[in-house]
């Protein structure tokens, strides 16, 4: 079967199609992250409830997995709009260091100290 159409007009057409509405959810996602930072501030660092931290850890794992699904085209060497592949592998490195801040284990208290000291040599 011959195909009468030229694929690389019609590819390049479901392209542009694509890529415009990819790029505003791709800008919202990321946009999403100094919001999620402020509420964080607001409720997490004094004393926050367990229910809080477990609704936080899911929308940070959701949001972790939203990127991983960008991310599958982004990464592709062809992918036509460099900066926001970028973006979406800096807002993905974000994300994942938020998890590990707010859910990861704990720092020891020899860490701690050590990087304290490190800091701050003329300190008691």
């Amino acid at each position: 079967m011959e195909i009468a159409l030229e694929s690389s007009d019609v590819i390049s057409r479901w392209q542009s199609r694509l890529l415009g509405n990819f790029n505003q959810a791709v800008e919202e996602w990321s946009a999403f992250v100094p919001a999620l930072t402020r509420w964080e501030d607001e409720h997490l660092l004094d004393s926050p409830a367990a229910e809080l931290l477990a609704d936080h850890k899911t929308t940070i794992k959701r949001l972790i997995a939203f990127g991983k699904f960008i991310a599958l085209g982004t990464e592709q060497p062809d992918f036509p709009d460099r900066r926001l592949a970028e973006s979406v592998a800096s807002t993905l490195l974000i994300l994942e260091d938020k998890l590990r801040l707010w859910h990861g284990p704990p720092m020891s208290k020899a860490d701690s100290d050590r990087i304290l000291a490190a800091c701050f040599p003329d300190e008691p």
